[in-house]
C-alpha cells in the first residue's frame, strides 16, 4: 500500500481507465444492450446539435407509437404519434427530462465525433472526477491510505464499470455525488487541518457545493432532495452562512433552466414533467402486472378507485403542462385512496433497493457481483457506521444513503437506482479496513 500511496494519482487513473477500456473493447465500440433509455438521450442530444433544442422529433414519436404494439395500456399513452408518452408534443420545447445529460452528450459528440466514442469519453471523464473527489474526501477526513483504498474500490466496482458504457445519466450521477459531498464537507471547515481555511474560502466552497448539487439536479432530478440534507447538516453544525450559500449556488445554477421553461413553456418549471408519468406508472397494479410484479390477494382485493388506473383522456389538452397536471391529479388521487397498496409497494421497493440481486439489473453476472461484493460491504458498512455514529461526516454519508432509499422506495427501487449511494458502504468498508490495519492516524 505504501508504493501505491506514493503514486496514488497514477494508480487511480489506471484503475479508472483500464477496466472501462476493456469493457468498451469487449463491446466492439458499440453501445451495450439492453438499450434502456439510451435512445431518448441520444435523440435529445441530436436535437440540440441540430438546433431544435431540448425536444422530441416526430420520428421518435412515430417509433414509440409503432413499438406500443397491441398492449392496450401502453397504447393508451402511445396512441398518438404527435405526443411522446401521451404528454409531450413532438417538435416543441419540452421540460419532460433533465437537460444536463443531453447537453453534455452533445458537447462530447462535438469534440469526439460518433456517439459510442463520445459516451466513453464523457463517462470516463466523470469517473475520474468521482474517483478523485472520493479520494480527497476520505483522505482529508480519515487518512490517505483509507482515501486511496476507497477510491480504488469505487473505480473497480463492477456496477460502475458496467454503466460506464451506457449513454445514460448513471455514470455522471454516480460520479458527481462524491464531489457534492466533498464540497459540502469542505464548506463546513471540519475534518483535518488542511480542510480548515478562512471564512471567505469556506463560503466560496459552500457556493461551489450548491452549484455542484444544482448541476447534478440538471442531470438527475433526484439531487433536488440533497439540498435540504446539505443545508440541515450545515445548520446542525452551526454553519448558517454556509447553508445559505449552498442554497444560493443551487438557485444560480438552476436559474437558466427555470427561465428557459418560463419563456418556452409559459411556466417556471423546475422538476421534469415526466416524473408525473413515472409516479402514475410505478404505482399502477395493472402496469406492474405487465412487468411480472403481482400483488398479494389481500392487497389486490382492497384496491379502490380502479377507474384511476386507466390513462386519462387528453382530448382538448394540447400542452405538456396541461397533460402532466391532469395525470398528476389522477396519480395523487389514486395513491391517497390506497394507503395499504402504497405501504406494501414502498416496503417491497425498499427491499429491492437494498437487495444485491435482481431489480433493474436482472442478470446472473450482476447478481454474482452483488452477492460477492456488495453484500459484504453493506454488512461491514452498517457495523462501521454504528461504531462511528458520533462522527458527523459518517452521519452525512448515512443520511445521504437513507435519502436515496426513501426516494426510490416511493417510486422505483432496484439496484440501478441505488448505485450513487453504493459509495457509502464503499467508504465505510475502507474505513473498516484502515482501522483493522492501524491506518487511523495516516493523513
Amino acid at each position: 500500500m505504501n508504493l501505491f500511496s506514493r503514486h496514488r494519482y497514477a494508480v487511480l487513473v489506471l484503475a479508472v481507465i483500464l477496466p472501462r477500456m476493456a469493457w468498451f473493447s469487449f463491446l466492439g465500440g458499440r453501445l451495450p444492450e439492453p438499450t434502456r433509455d439510451q435512445g431518448i438521450y441520444i435523440e435529445a442530444a441530436g436535437g440540440i446539435l441540430e438546433g431544435r433544442g431540448l425536444s422530441y422529433s416526430r420520428e421518435q414519436g412515430l417509433l414509440r407509437h409503432m413499438m406500443a404494439g397491441e398492449n392496450p395500456l401502453r397504447d393508451s399513452w402511445s396512441s398518438d404519434p404527435d405526443y411522446m408518452f401521451g404528454m409531450v408534443p413532438v417538435e416543441t420545447p419540452t421540460a419532460s427530462m433533465e437537460p444536463g445529460y443531453p447537453l453534455l452528450l452533445a458537447l462530447a459528440v462535438t469534440v469526439a465525433g460518433p456517439f459510442a466514442g463520445s459516451v466513453f469519453l464523457l463517462n470516463c471523464i466523470f469517473a475520474l472526477i468521482g474517483a478523485l473527489a472520493l479520494m480527497r474526501m476520505v483522505t482529508v477526513l480519515w487518512g490517505s491510505r483509507q482515501g486511496l483504498l476507497a477510491a480504488l474500490i469505487w473505480s473497480l466496482y463492477p456496477y460502475y464499470i458496467y454503466y460506464g458504457a451506457y449513454a445514460m445519466t448513471e455514470t455522471v450521477h454516480v460520479s458527481m455525488l462524491p464531489l457534492v459531498l466533498l464540497l459540502t464537507v469542505e464548506s463546513s471547515g471540519g475534518g483535518a487541518r488542511r480542510m480548515q481555511g478562512d471564512a471567505p474560502a469556506r463560503l466560496w466552497r459552500s457556493a461551489a457545493a450548491g452549484v455542484s448539487t444544482g448541476f447534478l439536479f440538471l442531470v438527475r432530478s433526484t439531487a433536488f432532495f440533497l439540498l435540504p440534507v446539505q443545508m440541515l447538516w450545515l445548520i446542525l453544525r452551526r454553519r448558517w452562512k454556509q447553508a445559505l450559500m449552498v442554497a444560493t449556488g443551487f438557485i444560480l445554477c438552476c436559474m437558466p433552466w427555470v427561465v428557459r421553461n418560463q419563456v418556452r413553456l409559459g411556466s417556471p418549471v423546475l422538476m421534469p414533467t415526466k416524473g408525473v408519468l413515472n409516479l402514475w406508472m410505478r404505482n399502477n397494479p395493472e402496469i406492474l402486472a405487465m412487468e411480472g410484479i403481482h400483488l398479494p390477494d389481500a392487497v389486490e382485493s382492497g384496491i379502490s378507485r380502479r377507474e384511476l388506473l386507466a390513462y386519462p383522456e387528453m382530448e382538448g389538452l394540447d400542452t405538456e403542462l396541461e397533460r402532466s397536471r391532469l395525470l398528476m391529479d389522477r396519480a395523487v388521487s389514486f395513491l391517497t385512496a390506497n394507503p395499504v397498496l402504497v405501504g406494501y409497494l414502498t416496503l417491497t421497493r425498499a427491499a429491492g433497493f437494498l437487495s444485491p440481486i435482481g431489480g433493474t439489473i436482472d442478470h446472473p453476472a450482476a447478481s454474482a457481483a452483488g452477492l460477492i461484493i456488495y453484500t459484504p460491504m453493506l454488512l461491514i458498512g452498517v457495523l462501521e457506521a454504528f461504531r462511528r455514529r458520533k462522527d458527523p461526516h459518517v452521519l452525512l454519508l448515512c443520511a445521504t444513503f437513507l435519502l436515496y432509499l426513501a426516494l426510490h422506495s416511493l417510486a422505483h427501487g432496484g439496484v440501478r437506482y441505488r448505485l450513487p449511494v453504493d459509495m457509502v458502504p464503499i467508504v465505510l468498508t475502507a474505513l473498516f479496513a484502515g482501522r483493522r490495519a492501524g491506518w487511523e492516524k495516516t493523513v
